[in-house]
């Protein structure tokens, strides 16, 4: 590893600049400096064989389909400038982590969301420049990557430039679509040797979900906003990233899908989630170290939750049956993180990394619409439901019950701190109300998240903001379980009683408002005068002597 005798490995930001600094593109470029140093980031220049930086960066492409997120009003030519500007700097400046303990350069996925969003160019621009404080900067790969030995240095970040480089020529040369099925989801790309030793496969596509899920976000940006230099930064992320043995079914991998799978059950991920919720040989998850907390997980707990893997029966040959399957993930997510959350009598425990199985599933439709094989949509749905229910698992199981949620949060509805105004006579409903204060709660919610140093924050709430105009309109009762359902007397009452004791006929459509709030609430609303608040990490564990 290059190192320097100045940097100290082992903080969480081993670099730091002052602020005031501007963050303006360097007439050179960094990838090239052999040295960890702000310093040596402006000494040498990018190789003439680099391509232009407009064929990676350029005004974001509309959104892929109506089921992904959609703009807000907001965006205009100064904000999307700036968004370029920054969005080539940070690539061509810095390395995908921050730090030497593989933290996540997030500068990206911050000015995407806010721009999304309806973020004005000197908000863009202040952000960069917190993210601009402490990035660690790029350098010069050992060697260079091939189709020879692209296999040779996975997971060593030392070759994140190098990949980089290759993702690029790639993408430009075949585009998203073919470079995923290439690079990820292809059998070559994870089963390669024979035996059954994970450990010595690819694996690609449990990279694409390790590291709480950064690659698939990462490629997913690329893949929502139509830049291929975002995509490129994923895939080069992916390729650093570690594996994760036992995760994939190399049954995934084999054979061909023409036509929907309605054999066998017909339970919704909401309803094996129930079943996971409730089952004991969950009750006891030990605390480990949460930078392999994962692994263990699936390690230990991987045929049991393979189990309820396979009882997901799903669409991939239609859009409406994307829709259903992305649907319900989304739900299935928020409930893990929001309701899993919420504990009578204290505060939210805003998890941190079941907070980014949230933010992860805003990601599936645009990236599924970049993915023609049915095979490959099949098995992207079953490893990223797999890794929901194994993070789940590895975070300590958090106890569902929906009913009290709801009871919990009712009053949070119409309410968010600030500065009140004075309606003026014949403001609707009436000038009094409370509703004439806040007649849309999303709508400070928003003004906030913008302007909230937290990049994961604006994320969270662009997610929940989307799903909301989405599934608002769901009653309670939607997600019973249908009718006819193939199992046992016995299996059917046991998922009967699995939906009960969870709540999930209470679900309805103002869920991810009040997932929303609770988490404004515990990251603060700062632009309404609170001091910043922030995430949880102590997950949801038994007590050591239980």
């Amino acid at each position: 590893m290059f190192s320097n005798p100045n940097i100290d490995l082992r903080v969480v930001r081993p670099f730091y600049r002052k602020r005031e600094t501007p963050a303006t593109l360097l007439a050179t470029a960094s990838h090239g400096i052999a040295l960890y140093s702000p310093e040596a980031a402006a000494t040498l220049t990018v190789s003439p064989k680099s391509p232009a930086f407009n064929q990676l960066f350029y005004d974001p492409a509309p959104p892929p389909s109506l089921i992904c997120p959609q703009r807000w009003a907001g965006i205009d030519p100064e904000s999307t400038e700036t968004l370029v500007r920054l969005l080539v700097h940070n690539h061509i400046t810095w390395h995908i982590f921050f730090n030497y303990k593989g933290f996540h350069n997030h500068a990206s996925h911050h000015l995407l969301a806010i721009w999304a969003m309806g973020a004005c160019g000197p908000v863009i621009e202040a952000t960069y420049t917190q993210h601009w404080e402490y990035q660690r900067p790029a350098f010069e790969s050992p060697g260079h990557i091939t189709h020879s030995n692209f296999y040779k240095h996975l997971g060593d970040e030392r070759y994140y430039s190098a990949y980089l480089t290759f993702f690029t020529t790639q993408l430009l040369a075949k585009g998203i679509s073919e470079c995923l099925e290439e690079y990820v989801f292809s059998t070559a790309s994870n089963f390669v040797h024979p035996g059954d030793d994970d450990k010595e496969q690819p694996l690609m596509l449990s990279r694409f979900v390790s590291g709480a899920v950064h690659p698939f976000i990462h490629v997913g940006y690329g893949a929502e906003f139509g830049l291929l230099g975002i995509s490129a930064e994923g895939l080069a992320m992916n390729a650093v990233h570690p594996q994760v043995p036992g995760l994939l079914d190399r049954l995934w991998f084999q054979g061909d899908i023409s036509k929907p799978d309605n054999k066998g059950s017909s339970r919704s991920a909401l309803a094996i989630l129930s079943l996971l919720a409730c089952d004991p040989r969950f009750s006891n998850v030990k605390e480990v170290d949460r930078g392999i907390m994962f692994a263990v997980a699936v390690k230990e707990y991987g045929s049991v939750i393979r189990e309820y893997v396979e009882m997901w029966k799903f669409d991939v040959t239609s859009g409406a049956g994307i829709a259903a399957a992305v649907e319900e993930l989304s739900w299935m997510n928020s409930v893990i993180y929001g309701v899993g959350g919420h504990i009578s009598n204290q505060r939210f425990n805003a998890d941190f990394h079941l907070m980014h199985l949230l933010t992860s599933s805003l990601f599936l439709p645009s990236l599924l619409s970049q993915i023609s094989k049915f095979s490959s949509r099949q098995i992207l749905l079953l490893t990223y439901f797999t890794t929901s229910l194994a993070l789940y698992v590895a975070r300590g199981r958090s106890i569902l019950d929906i009913h009290a949620f709801y009871q919990g949060t009712e009053h949070l509805l119409h309410k968010v701190p600030g500065t009140s105004t004075s309606p003026a006579a014949g403001t609707l409903p009436e000038p009094s109300s409370g509703l004439a204060q806040t007649p849309n709660t999303w709508l400070p919610l928003i003004q906030s998240a913008l302007v909230h140093p937290n990049e994961h924050l604006c994320k969270a709430q662009r997610t929940l903001a989307h799903y909301s105009s989405l599934y608002g309109t769901r009653r309670k009762g939607w997600s019973a379980a249908p009718q006819g359902r193939i199992a046992s007397p016995a299996e059917l009452a046991r998922e009967e009683e699995a939906e009960s004791r969870v709540g999930m006929k209470e679900l309805d459509g103002t869920l991810f408002l009040r997932i929303a709030i609770l988490t404004q609430n515990r990251a603060a609303w700062m632009r309404e005068g609170e001091a910043e608040g922030g995430w949880d990490f102590h997950g949801f564990y038994p007590p050591h002597d239980a």
